[in-house]
């Protein structure tokens, strides 16, 4: 009862946009609602001694009740007043530790006891050395610290004190040596948070002052006095350090808004990252002023590293960064050496310049700092090694270009480079470097021969699809060699490395028919052993087909997307009412955009929210059909979005009808934010299909001036691309039944619940067939167990009304 009325409440709210029809939480089909609350399969996370594992157990998926607790939306965050901590939408209820086959460490092996009855865990953190595990459990009053024993498989609480985890789970981080964890608390005796009558109302003002300052479409901002007063109250902690044996805790630091702590590799200092006023009310907290500096754990000594002003300038460029120092970190292959990132251009990506960035160096006691290196392009990563070998990722966003270079830190040069390939050439991608944990537990490069060799492990995208790879990489010739490469009908991927000169690590694997497994494999003894038997959560469709379709469209791109059909369905049985679900990519050549990055041997997850759902109602699926913007040289993919937009859904209709597959008269186009706004745009601007479902996008490009997606002009720069992409302009030619999905709380910058609002008013007042659907307390992806089953059953109705029973 509560439910409905609370419902009815926020739906009267919108009454002013449509008649409510209503009140109460529909489901779909029995055989679609079975796959929507199917249980999520379980995962592992491998202990750093890399002799045993945990299996993580979910829990069933939240109630509107769980979505509807009292929450803040401050300076970018979302805030649960009763635990002082994000909501965390995925929740472990039972934590299980095995040993790896023949690496047995205990006796003890099973599920962890000792937690209260329906616990619900939303994180877990092994120690170092692998000796413990911290658990943070959600309790009514906050989120409190437990530690579980592997050894004896048993977990008691470790402090009744609540965390604060308004900046997430980095504020809570164990010590180098596993003796203790720092973490962000509640500050006792903190008393009630703000009413609003504290202060005095008064105007709210704000003014500019002449210069250039784009902003994205931030959203859940500070808007006042008051809520500062609350963003201070919530985000104010007090940090301490807890023994893991204990529970002692021991506090030197004054209270402060605290938003980043990490230890040194030698555990002797703690950087942190204090936030403080002025605040803004145009940008989120990540542009507000900030303190960074060093804690030394044994004296007490606090030494002040860099003072962030308050920037409230956000460049509208993929190749632009934040004007100040960025990315302090802890060098990991060294007891205690800072580095960050500064740039060389103020953060305007738009400025032509030698070099993007340069990467500092800081010792103790951190008073004096030394550039290490300048970047070509913008610095996104730095992979450590020693101090002759360490990794330098760098991209370039105008021209697609991914470098990675290996540097002597010792001389301070580059000593060659890894690979420099377009970020669009898949085939071509080497995959990521392969780390370990060092001496200090902190993640480095792997290599066996002191760095003349290293690992690589990636997708493996292919025309035969996607094929995950282990490489060998020798830095002297730069040649090199395939140890391992994924094998049909399997689609398997390396999860965690054990220990690579032996040839021995976990994989993922799973088929067309067979749901992801855990195997343990070595490549020495060529052997492989499953260590997990998890259960297919969809056993009732296990004989859906599914297939890997390629068409070109009329310029001669090549396509491609991956057709469902229900089982047991032969095409004597003649074409299936389809749906098409896509997402749209931009591309700056053709040759990238015919690329495959499918994985044709995966087994098929019917995801709480996914298209594949409806081919358990009968319905032909074309999934992830491709959808490519192409802009070649000195043409921007925008230039002719429309124009393509059309074509790739053209060529894809053609396919599958000649196929005999799919009704060319019964077709549905659908879509999740970018591809919510695809789905409007082609409606507005070609007669392909009876009916469009538009879940959390936006359809005014006029409200995101400042650039959107990969677009980085602004609407001042190119007005026609903005009024011509915005299917809110074409509302009196879209006539094609247009079903908008959107979540009231949708915090996505730039898809602001409004945008599909005024969609709705704009096609309704030009007659046009339009149903908005607007869910309570959802974000921009949505997760309360009634609102995932009223989006599939309103889906499921849309279809039924306008494709399988067109008229």
């Amino acid at each position: 009862m509560k439910k409905n009325i609370l419902l009815i409440a926020v739906l009267l709210s919108h009454i002013v946009l449509y008649s409510q029809q209503q009140i109460k939480y529909q489901e779909p089909p029995k055989v679609i609602k079975d796959l929507v609350i199917a249980p999520e399969v379980p995962s592992i996370s491998l202990s750093p001694a890399k002799d045993r594992y945990a299996v993580l157990h979910y829990t069933n998926i939240p109630t509107i009740d769980d979505m509807a607790m009292e929450e803040y939306r401050l300076a970018g965050v979302r805030i649960l007043a009763a635990t002082n901590s994000q909501r965390f939408r995925t929740k472990i209820h039972k934590l299980a530790i095995y040993n790896i086959p023949g690496m047995k460490n205990s006796d003890a092996e099973g599920e962890v006891k000792g937690f209260p009855a329906d616990v619900n865990i939303v994180s877990t953190v092994w120690s170092p050395d692998g000796s413990k595990i911290a658990v943070l459990v959600e309790e009514k009053d906050g989120i409190k610290l437990w530690i579980a024993d592997p050894a004896t498989l048993e977990a008691r609480m470790l402090s009744k004190r609540s965390l604060n985890l308004f900046f997430g789970l980095r504020m809570c981080i164990w010590s180098p040596d596993s003796k203790n964890i720092t973490a962000a608390f509640v500050p006792l005796n903190r008393g009630d948070k703000p009413q609003l009558v504290n202060y005095e109302i008064v105007p709210v003002i704000q003014e500019s002052d002449g210069v250039n300052n784009p902003t994205e479409t931030y959203q859940d901002l500070l808007k006042d006095k008051y809520s500062e007063m609350l963003f201070e109250y919530f985000a104010t902690s007090e940090i301490g350090i807890i023994s893991a044996d204990n529970g002692e805790i021991s506090t030197s630091w004054k209270k402060g808004i605290y938003s980043k702590i990490s230890y040194s590799p030698d555990g002797q200092y703690i950087l942190s990252q204090r936030i403080h006023a002025p605040y803004s009310y145009v940008v989120p907290y990540t542009f507000f002023p900030t303190s960074t500096a060093v804690f030394a754990i044994n004296t007490g000594k606090i030494m002040p590293i860099y003072e962030k002003s308050l920037v409230e300038t956000d460049f509208i460029n993929k190749n632009s960064t934040s004007p100040h120092p960025r990315e302090y970190g802890w060098r990991a292959d060294k007891p205690s050496t800072l580095y960050w990132i500064e740039p060389l251009d103020g953060g305007n990506g738009r400025l032509q310049t030698d070099y993007r960035d340069r990467i500092m160096l800081s010792e103790y006691p951190f008073n004096k700092s030394e550039e290490l290196l300048r970047t070509e392009f913008r610095y996104r990563e730095i992979i450590w090694g020693d101090d002759n070998n360490a990794f330098v990722i760098m991209y370039d966003y105008a021209t697609r270009m991914r470098k990675c270079i290996r540097i002597s830190v010792a001389e301070k040069k580059i000593c060659g480079e890894i690979y420099s390939l377009s970020n669009e050439n898949l085939y071509e991608d080497m995959g990521r470097i392969v780390t370990t944990s060092n001496l200090y537990g902190q993640g480095v490069a792997l290599s066996y021969d002191k760095y003349r060799t290293i690992f690589f492990s990636g997708n493996g995208y292919s025309p035969d699809g996607a094929l995950p790879f282990i490489d060998s990489y020798n830095m002297k010739t730069g040649k090199t060699t395939r140890l391992w490469r994924s094998e049909n009908p399997y689609y398997e991927r390396p999860v965690e490395f054990i220990d690579m000169s032996k040839g021995l690590f976990i994989a993922q694997r799973e088929s067309n028919y067979e749901n992801p497994n855990y195997f343990l494999r070595n490549l020495k003894k060529d052997k492989i052993e499953q260590i997990t038997f998890f259960k297919n959560p969809y056993e009732s469709m296990k004989w859906v087909t599914k297939e890997q379709i390629e068409y070109t469209r009329k310029d001669g791109v090549k396509l491609g997307g991956t057709l469902y059909l229900p089982a047991g369905y032969k095409k004597s049985d003649g074409p299936l009412p389809l749906l098409i679900w896509a997402y749209p990519a931009e591309y700056k050549s053709k040759e990238a955009a015919q690329q495959r990055s499918d994985a044709p041997n995966q087994f098929i997850r019917y995801t709480r929210t996914s298209a594949i759902l409806y081919v358990a109602a009968g319905y032909a699926v074309l999934n992830n059909a491709a959808f490519p913007i192409i802009g070649e040289g000195g043409t921007e993919p925008n230039d002719t979005y429309v124009e393509q937009l059309v074509n790739n859904a053209s060529a894809a209709i053609d396919k599958v009808v000649s196929m005999g597959v799919a009704d060319r008269n019964r077709i549905a186009v659908s879509g999740h934010s970018y591809g919510a706004f695809m789905t409007a745009n082609l409606l507005a601007n070609c007669d392909l299909f009876a009916a469009g479902i538009a879940r959390s996008g936006a359809y005014n490009r006029t409200l995101t001036p400042f650039g959107f997606q990969n677009e980085m002009r602004t609407l001042w720069e190119a007005p026609q691309v903005y009024l011509e992409m915005s299917p809110f302009m074409k509302a009196d030619k879209l006539k094609t039944p247009l079903l908008l999905i959107h979540g009231m709380a949708d915090n996505n910058t730039g898809t602001f619940p409004i945008q599909s609002e005024r969609l709705y008013a704009a096609l309704k007042g030009n007659g046009g067939k339009v149903r908005l659907v607007l869910l309570p307390y959802e974000s921009h992806g949505y997760y309360g167990k009634e609102s995932i089953l009223h989006q599939a059953w309103e889906t499921y109705n849309w279809l039924e009304k306008y494709v399988k029973n067109k008229k």
